[in-house]
Parts: structure tokens; sequence; C-alpha cells
């Protein structure tokens, strides 16, 4: 039987039986919508993600946190957070060679911050000269922080895009004075724009003051929470971490059955992490939705199977006028396949611009990868051919006399 008319015959049915055609259709987009959303944000998710750990983190950094703390989360799990002074890294910096400098970490809850009539909540974070450096961050507009400024215990800040349009509007916020709770401050400088760092933080919303005004003026405190160091020759990173590690060890007295009371995060660390993160974004999303795509696979089964038994009298008659079983079964899975393939398009031109519409809500950048647009269309021809197979022997195999009959 020439197969162009056997496929035009398939088109002609679907056509005809319009619900269940609708139904087959159904059951492909919601699964490949489910897919595509999954795949594209969970990849979108997973580039921008590294791009930010990379941009926060290079091969030639080591963080060092205050008690044991999880990246993933940035949360301290267990030991105390008071262990760890700026002496400690001065040490580190005096005994172990390699280091080119370091930028300590300390941060408040969140604290008013008062312009006017305006008033933003946001965390406030200590900073110094050579944390435009190492952080990789300077301004927009005014000055960095000088060591002049962390000597004096200056009262001046840097704020981030946000905090400015907020408080200042269109306004030049250079040299305005801002008070943190009840303490007056001098803006220096605005900060570059940066984003959502990898733990959902808005680094545009950002007041930096210096480290030393921080923890004297606003904190009353001696101790930082982390401090990150900048590695001059990046493959002796995991060498000098080491190093840092014994003088840490020493200098906070921990006997050889204790546990360091610190914890220190090298690039092979962080390559680890972000290794998880990429599974959990490629592999597990996807399966989770691709149960529904098998659900529409499972229902193009069922109505095939039911539209195998309507029509009985067909498929017989057809063989009685000469169709192979071979044809009869390419007939079905032609329908089968073309169903799917429509629903693949479908649920992929859904789940794109669903994804669109949430990543354009948020602010993020709208990513493809071109996996979606593969699976979007390969997956639904496989489902469609896979599905189609049990209907379609079973119309190949009826006896033509006993379809008549």
């Amino acid at each position: 039987m020439n197969k162009y008319k056997i496929i035009t015959s398939s088109f002609r049915i679907l056509r005809r039986n319009k619900l269940n055609t609708f139904f087959m259709i159904l059951g492909i987009v919601i699964g490949i919508a489910a897919l595509s959303i999954t795949f594209s944000m969970g990849k979108g998710a997973e580039k921008q993600l590294t791009e930010k750990v990379k941009n926060l983190f290079s091969p030639n950094n080591i963080l060092i946190t205050s008690g044991r703390v999880e990246l993933e989360s940035g949360r301290s799990s267990e030991s105390s957070v008071t262990n760890l002074k700026i002496e400690d890294i001065e040490a580190i910096m005096n005994e172990v060679h390699g280091i080119t400098m370091y930028a300590p970490i300390q941060v408040t809850p969140d604290r008013d911050v008062i312009f006017g009539n305006k008033n933003i909540s946001t965390a406030i974070n200590g900073g110094t000269a050579e944390g435009e450096l190492v952080w990789r961050r300077s301004v927009i507009a005014g000055e960095y922080f000088t060591k002049a400024d962390e000597k004096s215990l200056a009262r001046v800040a840097l704020i981030g895009t946000k905090i400015a349009k907020k408080l200042f509007e269109n306004s030049n916020p250079i040299g305005e004075q801002i008070r943190i709770g009840a303490v007056p401050f001098t803006v220096k400088g605005v900060l570059e724009e940066k984003g959502i760092d990898p733990h959902g933080t808005d680094l545009d919303m950002n007041v930096i003051v210096p480290i030393t005004t921080l923890m004297s003026r606003l904190m009353n405190v001696n101790y930082i929470i982390g401090a990150k160091l900048e590695v001059e020759d990046a493959s002796q990173t995991e060498d000098i971490a080491i190093k840092v590690t014994s003088v840490l060890r020493e200098r906070h007295s921990l006997n050889n059955n204790e546990t360091n009371d610190f914890s220190i995060v090298t690039p092979v660390v962080v390559k680890e992490i972000i290794g998880k993160m990429n599974r959990v974004f490629t592999l597990f999303l996807p399966l989770i939705s691709g149960i529904a795509l098998v659900v529409g696979g499972v229902v193009i089964v069922v109505i095939m199977l039911m539209s195998v038994s309507r029509r009985v009298s067909e498929i017989g008659l057809r063989k009685a006028l000469g169709a192979r079983p071979k044809d009869i079964m390419f007939q079905f899975l032609v329908e089968a396949s073309v169903v799917s393939l429509l629903g693949g398009i479908l649920g992929l031109a859904i789940g794109l611009t669903g994804t669109w519409i949430f990543l354009f809500s948020r602010g993020l950048t709208f990513f493809i990868p071109w996996q979606t647009i593969l699976f979007g269309v390969l997956f639904p021809v496989i489902i469609g051919i896979v599905a189609g197979i049990i209907p379609a022997r079973k119309a190949a195999q009826m006896d033509p006399i006993e379809a008549l009959s």
C-alpha cells in the first residue's frame, strides 16, 4: 500500500476523531511543557549560579569561615562564631607565603538605613580598602575606602545601586549623610551592580562601611565571621590551604583529636559543590517532570487501544482490500507519532513562554539550552512510537474475516 496514502489517511482519521486527538495531544503537551520549564529553568539557574560563584570565588581564592559552615546554605552548622579574629588572618599573612592580600568578613543583622523620611532595612557589611580587589567589585560613582578610613574608624559608606535608587531616587548620593540606626555616615561611593549571589542575597542592596567602624561603632565586637584570601599562584592554593589550617589550629590551641573550629573552602571544594548542584539541575528536576511525559504516553496507549476497538470494521475492510499487516501497523504508528509531535511542539512553546514570563517577572536572564529544543522534539516522537506499538500490533494481527463479521 502506498505510504503517502497511508499518511494522508492517518491525518484524515485524526481530524475526524477530534476529541481523541485532543486528549492524546494534551497528555504530551503537559509532559513536554513541564519538562521544558524545569530543564530550561534548571539549566539557566545552573549557568547563572556557576557564573556568580566564579565571579565571587576564583581559582586564586581561599575562604575561611568561623565555625563549620555549609557553603551551599551559607549557614553555620556548629561551633562558636566568635573564635576568628583579624589577628588570626594577619598571622596567616605573616607566616604563610604566597598570599597577596585578604578581606575580612563581618556583617550585621538587618539595620535601618535612613535618609530624610525614607527608611530601608538591610544588612550592613564590613569592608576594607583591599576588598575592592579581593571581591572584584569597585564603585561606579564616588570613591572606595582607603586605609586611612579603616585606621580612623571613619563613618563613611558604600551603597548598592538599589539602595541609592530607593533613598535618593535620581539625585546624586555622593557626600550625602545617611543614618544607620542612630549613627550618621557619609556616602562615599555607589557600588557596581552585582545582582543575586549564590545564597540568594541581593548584592545591590549592600551597604558597606569600614570593617573597623562596623565592629567598634555598630556591633561592639572583636571577632569576624570569615575572610577571603587572594593567592598569588593558583596552582599552590591547596598547599597554602593546608598551611593556613595548621596556623589556625595552632592559634586556636586545638589538639590532634579536636576538629577544626573553622572551615576552609578552596576551589576544589567549590567545584565539588557546583557538580552536586549541576546533577540536581540536569538530572533530578527533568526526571520528576518526565513522569508527566510517561503519563502522556500511557494516555496515548489507552486511547489508541480504544480507537482500535472502534475501528475493527475499517481495519477488516482494509485488509480485505489488500492492506498488509505492516501497512496497518505503520498507519497506527504514524497516528501516534503525529499526535505526539504536535503535542511536543505545543508543549515546548507553552513551556518556553512560561519560563520567559517567570524569569522576566523576576528580572532574570532568559536562557534556552539546546537540550530543551532537542528533547522537546525527539522525546515526543519516541513516546509516540513506543506508545503506538501495542495498539498497532493489535490492529495488524486482526483477522479480516472476524473483523468484518
